[in-house]
């Protein structure tokens, strides 16, 4: 027995209207992710060798013979499987001409999805007969010689489990190459204090350091904070240098650190990095992200930017990050261009960004 042709036309009519529902949320989704992606964004926390093209990485892993990489990269990011990606990219970055690809088609690629301005961090590294210098001079050519419309300026890393003897060499090197050459002093525009947050080196071992990177270099300061909980005074010692110049001084991360001590008038700008920041804290969701969930679902007046960490480790791009937080948050597009436009005045070449800003134009 056929069921009432009535019958037929309400079950024809709703699967119709389902259908259009559907079309329609894709539709108004697809238009958020170009919305997203076309906007102009800033970066101000991406390790270089971290940002690696995974295309590259596969290639030069497959050349020096290292097993399992295509294997490793498809498959889940986990804590774990990210700490052998970190030792996999280690092993391949291992000329200054394997870094002069890697910083080009970093540049690329956050091109691409919308960063208008973006500051790179490596920590310069001695790769055969070359020198920690000849590290920072090579980065600094492939920027000077950039030719897409992204501004890109240079961090040098201090990774403090080598010690603070092996950070004042750095520093030594990187502010001789600036004071010897115009274009190093308009490209590397500041320090990075990184490396392994559990190391028994704190931050009063490199502070006199970093304070010198400021007052006589004029370097900015990007400094990882509260990445895990530890028993000394670390935080509290980089938060109140942070506070000295809040302009100069950015922190990077601040799981660990109460939201009342990142509030009120002085406070440093926190660079936020979403799905990094969720694997090292092993999070269920976005919104349990301790400095996200303080602006977004607390109100605190925390400042943050939005950045990537490594997008080759955490299988992500800048605009990825805009939309997981987007989504996480119920926010609109006009919010997250707020926060890029607050964060501008944080970079440690504010002119060259907001002037990078202004040429993309307003979100579309």
């Amino acid at each position: 027995m056929s069921p009432p042709r009535a019958a037929v036309g309400v079950v024809a009519a709703a699967s119709l209207a389902a259908a259009a529902y559907g079309l329609r949320r894709l539709l108004r989704r697809r238009r958020v992710v170009r919305a997203v992606r076309a906007m102009g964004k800033v970066e101000f926390h991406a390790h270089l060798n971290g940002s690696i093209r995974l295309s590259t990485l596969v290639e030069l892993a497959e050349a020096r013979g290292l097993a399992g990489a295509r294997a490793l990269l498809a498959g889940p990011r986990t804590l774990e499987a990210c700490f052998e990606i970190f030792a996999l990219i280690h092993q391949c970055v291992d000329s200054l001409a394997v870094v002069r690809r890697v910083a080009r088609e970093a540049l690329e690629d956050f091109e691409a999805v919308g960063c208008c301005y973006v500051e790179l961090r490596s920590t310069p590294r001695a790769l055969g007969e070359r020198s920690e210098a000849d590290y920072v001079d090579t980065v600094v050519d492939v920027m000077a010689g950039y030719a897409g419309a992204l501004t890109p300026r240079f961090l040098a890393s201090v990774d403090r489990s080598r010690g603070p003897a092996a950070a004042a060499a750095t520093v030594a090197a990187v502010a001789a190459l600036r004071r010897g050459d115009a274009t190093a002093r308009a490209f590397v525009v500041g320090v990075d204090f990184s490396g392994n947050p559990t190391s028994r080196h704190s931050f009063e071992a490199f502070e006199r350091l970093f304070r010198e990177c400021r007052d006589a270099h004029g370097l900015g300061l990007a400094i990882h904070v509260g990445e895990c909980p530890r028993g000394d005074a670390d935080a509290s010692r980089i938060l109140a240098l942070a506070r000295e110049t809040p302009g100069r001084c950015r922190l990077g991360h601040a799981l660990h650190v109460a939201p009342e001590d990142l509030c009120g008038a002085g406070a440093p700008l926190v660079e936020v990095c979403p799905s990094s920041n969720v694997a090292t804290l092993r999070l269920a969701s976005l919104r349990d992200h301790p400095r996200l969930g303080d602006v977004f679902a607390r109100g605190f007046d925390v400042p943050l930017c939005l950045c990537t960490d490594d997008t080759a480790v955490f299988g992500t791009d800048l605009a990825a990050e805009y939309l997981k937080v987007r989504d996480a948050f119920g926010l609109e597009v006009r919010d997250l261009a707020l926060l890029v436009s607050r964060a501008a005045d944080r970079a440690f070449d504010a002119p060259a960004c907001r002037a990078a800003l202004a040429r993309h134009g307003a979100p579309r």
